[in-house]
């Protein structure tokens, strides 16, 4: 199990940025036949906010875009059950210790608090991660 950034995901869909991050996509995606994912309640809105706005920009069609999100609830990725209310200050503490954004900082949360590795390719979450002692997952490949 690891826990996925919307990074990551996001690849699978836009197949942009360079071939390293692309590879390192493909990487965890290929994985996720043999494991599954853990993701904070956000990573939902934050995947559909960028498809939304690469459907607007002309990037993606509508039905480019719904059939990638068909296929993406085929995936075995879980949601965090945690109430949010409830991790607020862990999240805080965490985005005030490594100098994240509080996206950014639901991730490593989730990471420490599961003790999972992060599949990210957020340079920031990246090195914060390391600081914090969170593996990041399949970082060979990358």
């Amino acid at each position: 199990m690891f826990v996925l950034d919307a990074s990551v995901t996001l690849r699978w869909a836009l197949a942009d940025g360079s071939a390293a991050d692309r590879a390192y996509a493909d990487k965890v995606l290929d994985t996720l036949a043999e494991t599954s994912a853990n993701v904070p309640a956000l990573w939902y809105t934050e995947t559909i906010h960028v498809l939304r706005c690469a459907e607007n920009d002309g990037h993606l069609g509508e039905a480019t875009l719904t059939d990638f999100i068909y296929r993406l609830n085929q995936l075995p990725i879980a949601i965090d059950t945690a109430a949010p209310a409830g991790i607020q200050l862990a999240v805080a503490a965490v985005s005030r210790e490594f100098k994240l954004s509080g996206y950014d900082a639901q991730y490593l949360e989730l990471a420490r608090r599961k003790q999972l590795p992060i599949a990210t390719l957020d340079k920031d979450l990246r090195k914060a991660a390391k600081k914090a002692g969170v593996a990041v997952y399949l970082a060979d490949n990358k």
